[in-house]
């Protein structure tokens, strides 16, 4: 069997971009919730905006569909953001820059969104990102004896030359055939450079593919507050709720006025290979 838990840290949580973030709350109060993303790819950005709801509603989130949403740069440039400009009913509750734009490294970002009377803002800075040398196939011979996934017998090995002379951090997502690839279904992997070394030979990604798969890897710079937000949220997750743990604090963020979520902006790198042998 596979060790799912792996060089890269384990983070439970949902990806925005793929999955929603969930939020249990038995409060009577309902939480803003923003999660954001601007990267240095040349697209349509994107803010989503949501609100908590009881414990026992049939849905996890509200999604607020008449805030107000705005990025500046410290360059002076402003993007206006429209909420789901092509109407699509998967989007409710997401917004979209209205015109495509490529973050820059080392430019700071700094979101707005209003909702009614109440004003929630966050800042990130676009960090720069390390390239991916190469990946290469293995076959793991363990996974023969696997009744739970069988047919899947190769992994991916991730080949990179880490920079040492700054201070990285990194998120990490893993594709078979487009589809987001977990070891277990929440699942999301992220480090800081000291746990990756400077020479990276061969570390496993997630899952294991069939002959004839398409692996992708996409690599996302972070800076060390979203490095910050994922660890808090790992230590809430993972905690055990017994009597003598400590109580549960809401992850740190770089959003103010008691939102929840995390704004981020990150520099982004991918791979690919076909699963061949």
């Amino acid at each position: 069997m596979k060790n799912i838990i792996k060089t890269f840290a384990l983070l439970l949580l949902f990806n925005a971009c793929d999955e929603p973030i969930t939020i249990d709350s038995d409060s009577v109060e309902p939480v803003v919730i923003i999660e954001g993303l601007v990267t240095d790819q040349m697209t349509s950005h994107y803010v989503r905006v949501s609100r908590s709801v009881d414990f026992y509603d049939d849905v996890a989130v509200e999604p607020v569909l008449d805030a107000q949403v705005s990025i500046r740069d410290d360059q002076g440039n402003l993007y206006s953001f429209d909420h789901n400009p092509w109407n699509n009913a998967e989007q409710q509750g997401y917004y979209y820059s209205d015109i495509e734009f490529a973050g820059q490294v080392g430019t700071t970002y700094s979101l707005t969104v209003t909702i009614g009377e109440e004003v929630y803002r966050a800042s990130d800075r676009l960090q720069p990102i390390m390239a991916i040398d190469s990946l290469t196939v293995s076959l793991d011979e363990d996974e023969f004896d696997d009744p739970e996934d069988p047919g899947y017998y190769y992994e991916v090995l991730f080949f990179a030359r880490e920079p040492q002379d700054r201070k990285d951090f990194y998120l990490f997502k893993f594709y078979r055939n487009d589809s987001i690839l977990r070891d277990d279904e929440d699942d999301i992997y992220f480090s800081d450079d000291d746990l990756l070394a400077e020479e990276i030979n061969g570390i496993p990604t997630a899952g294991y593919y069939s002959l004839g798969d398409q692996a992708r890897v996409e690599m996302y710079s972070m800076s060390r507050q979203g490095f910050i937000y994922y660890n808090d949220l790992i230590n809430l997750l993972q905690g055990d709720g017994g009597m003598f743990g400590a109580p549960p604090v809401n992850p740190r963020t770089n959003l103010d006025n008691d939102a929840l979520g995390f704004f981020q902006v990150s520099a982004v790198v991918s791979e690919e290979i076909a699963i061949e042998f």
